[in-house]
């Protein structure tokens, strides 16, 4: 396993105000005032994360209907999973945290100040999204140099990967508590701003734009086109 901590975030207000589900174009123009909290929480926020990533590489022995099976006998399983990472040969299994501080701060702050609480809680989702972006790329250009491709992450959550299925095979694959990650019976991670995911090696990767597989991408706003 591979446990990192020396990770830099490039970070907006504009990510803030999206990390809280907002348009910053419409905020910049409707609500200039939110603007200022998203850029107060940037600066005062960021010494509150403490970002932390786990990850582990696994060799597949076999591909099965609805089955990936590891070499040393853990399994992942599902039709999303199959098909995503279809041909795979390697496996990496990635938690990755911001830590609990940045969380607890905007708990003790939200009744004095909700809307400073709730950009601080726009920057920790967007810091732990940035902080995955940052990881699946190192994996891309590891395997690049040994003529591989890394595919598209692979959260849980899906209908066809659902979160008290899919997180418990990740937590088999790579061991959170070393980074301080903890998981409820119903599948929540703790801290809460942390992300798990699992991306398949292989010479030819499927890459697929993620907003198109999601459950919500009838509905969400946000995705992307």
């Amino acid at each position: 396993m591979n446990l990192a901590k020396n990770w830099n975030f490039s970070l907006s207000a504009d990510d803030i105000m999206r990390g809280q589900g907002a348009d910053p174009q419409i905020v910049r123009t409707r609500k200039p005032s939110l603007l200022k909290v998203a850029e107060r929480a940037l600066v005062e926020g960021l010494g509150l994360l403490h970002p932390m990533t786990l990850t582990s590489e696994n060799e597949v022995r076999e591909h099965r209907h609805e089955r990936i099976l590891m070499v040393d006998g853990m399994a992942l399983t599902g039709p999303l999973v199959t098909q995503q990472l279809s041909g795979a040969q390697r496996v990496v299994a990635a938690v990755c945290t911001i830590g609990p501080e940045l969380e607890e701060a905007t708990v003790q702050l939200f009744d004095q100040d909700p809307l400073y609480a709730l950009a601080l809680d726009g920057l920790g989702n967007a810091a732990v999204e940035n902080l995955a972006q940052q990881v699946c790329g190192n994996i891309a250009e590891e395997v690049e140099a040994e003529g591989l491709q890394a595919s598209s992450p692979l959260s849980p959550g899906n209908p066809e990967w659902p979160v008290e299925v899919g997180q418990p095979q990740i937590f088999r694959l790579v061991d959170p508590s070393k980074a301080g990650v903890s998981l409820t019976s119903g599948g929540m991670m703790i801290p809460k701003k942390s992300v798990s995911f699992i991306v398949g090696l292989g010479p030819k990767m499927i890459q697929t734009n993620m907003c198109s597989i999601c459950s919500l991408k009838e509905t969400c706003r946000y995705r992307n086109a």
